[in-house]
């Protein structure tokens, strides 16, 4: 009778061990399904907004090795061209990347483009089988530009300008055009469902950056709500990458005018790395450009006139 016990608690143990290792079986595989089906559904990116100073400024081997160097996998590139050579085109060709070029903007990708938005101002992009991006660039006006005429420096025979309301209206006049243009590609793209960039030299600073806290800085002269940075938040739900992960534009000014200062100059942040859509999450935000305390990355032979802006994102698909 007592081996016969011994023989049942001893099975009874097994049969509970066996019961509990079933149950985890049952329930973990589930858990570590999803964790790898959600690895699989998530997709890291590099983008950069990049305005290389007309066909690659002092060195288009140095511009290359800025792209080269900070991995990055799609680049919005403005003043692409020199002399009737698209400079873009050639570094991504030898790059064995891909472009496409509108006007003297020109988007290279390590990625296919698979289609172009009707208004040319930006191309899809097809990452894998399955998943896709938009990728937008622009270059608007340069001249009038309005801190110039705000802090008195004269500027293509531009007029000087002393109110936020003179400023608004000089700058929406030069750029209203393009900006309309690429917010309704942007809102057309954005039936896709999938995740949207939008690179570009605005030669306007930002609606977030001319505060009334930063005018109290001495960072701006006044406050201003600059129309091309709001419009594309406002009418095409963009948000500011460089914002999102820094929003404090007194501690964080993040300019990208200028490498080169002229004796009178105004630094300001002009350069954007705009970004939509819910899943799509700011990893990290960099200024590229010369060696110095106002860069995150920095090259000893920075080519251009302009910082460029490099945005780490992470897409769940």
């Amino acid at each position: 009778m007592k081996l016969f016990r011994m023989f049942s608690c001893i099975l009874s143990r097994k049969l509970s061990f066996l019961l509990v290792f079933a149950f985890s079986v049952v329930v973990l595989i589930p858990q570590v399904l999803t964790a790898q089906e959600q690895q699989q559904n998530t997709q890291q990116l590099k983008v950069m907004s990049f305005n290389i100073w007309v066909g690659g400024g002092k060195s288009v081997e140095e511009t290359a090795r800025v792209i080269r160097e900070t991995s990055v996998d799609i680049v919005g590139i403005q003043e692409s061209s020199k002399n009737g050579n698209n400079m873009a085109e050639k570094i991504a060709n030898e790059m064995n990347w891909h472009s496409y070029t509108s006007s003297n903007c020109t988007i290279i990708s390590r990625y296919p483009v698979v289609q172009i938005s009707t208004n040319r101002k930006g191309c899809k992009i097809q990452i894998d089988e399955n998943r896709f991006v938009w990728m937008f660039n622009i270059h608007l006006i340069h001249c009038p530009y309005e801190p110039y005429q705000l802090n008195g420096i004269p500027y293509c025979n531009a007029p000087l300008l002393n109110t936020a309301e003179e400023a608004i209206e000089s700058a929406w006049k030069s750029r209203k055009k393009d900006v309309e243009a690429t917010v309704s590609d942007i809102k057309e793209a954005q039936k896709d469902n999938c995740p949207i960039f939008l690179t570009g030299d605005f030669n306007e600073p930002s609606c977030l950056d001319w505060t009334e806290k930063a005018a109290k800085a001495g960072i701006c002269k006044i406050p201003v709500a600059w129309l091309a940075t709001k419009t594309f938040m406002e009418k095409a739900d963009m948000k500011d990458s460089y914002r999102v992960k820094y929003p404090d534009e007194v501690t964080h000014k993040g300019h990208t005018w200028t490498t080169l200062p002229a004796k009178r100059e105004v630094f300001d942040r002009i350069d954007f790395l705009f970004f939509h859509g819910s899943k799509t999450e700011v990893v990290d935000v960099q200024v590229v450009g010369e060696k110095s305390n106002l860069t995150d990355i920095g090259f000893d032979h920075y080519p251009s006139d302009h910082r460029a802006v490099l945005g780490t994102f992470l897409l769940q698909y």
